[in-house]
């Protein structure tokens, strides 16, 4: 998956579906923020077993695919980078680069099919 948008719809976009997001449960893969770019929209959802909530985001779907990312890690960073476009990218390992100008973040993922 290959994704690119700008900081300030990827910040709304988390903060929103955050909300929904456990602060503890027994299922990690709930502690995740799910990125959906498998249609023609980038789509953020989070989940607590009770409550739901999903998002869509402006941005281009350069490869197209599906993958969670820990919601505290992945806001935080989010957070932080400067104000431009942000490129969110999996490798097959499940890893995911997350680049904005000179800033890069790798950071560990599940499968988006787990959620």
């Amino acid at each position: 998956m290959k994704i690119i948008c700008s900081k300030s719809d990827l910040v709304k976009g988390v903060s929103i579906v955050s909300k929904a997001v456990p602060s503890k449960t027994t299922m990690p893969i709930l502690e995740c923020i799910l990125i959906d770019a498998s249609t023609d929209f980038i789509k953020l959802t989070a989940n607590d077993m009770e409550l739901g909530i999903e998002t869509t985001i402006n941005g281009n779907i350069i490869e197209r695919g599906i993958i969670a990312l820990n919601a505290k890690i992945f806001s935080e960073i989010v957070r932080k980078l400067p104000d431009n476009e942000v490129t969110i990218e999996t490798t097959p390992d499940n890893q995911t680069l997350i680049t904005c100008e000179k800033s890069k973040f790798n950071i560990a993922s599940q499968s988006g099919v787990d959620f």
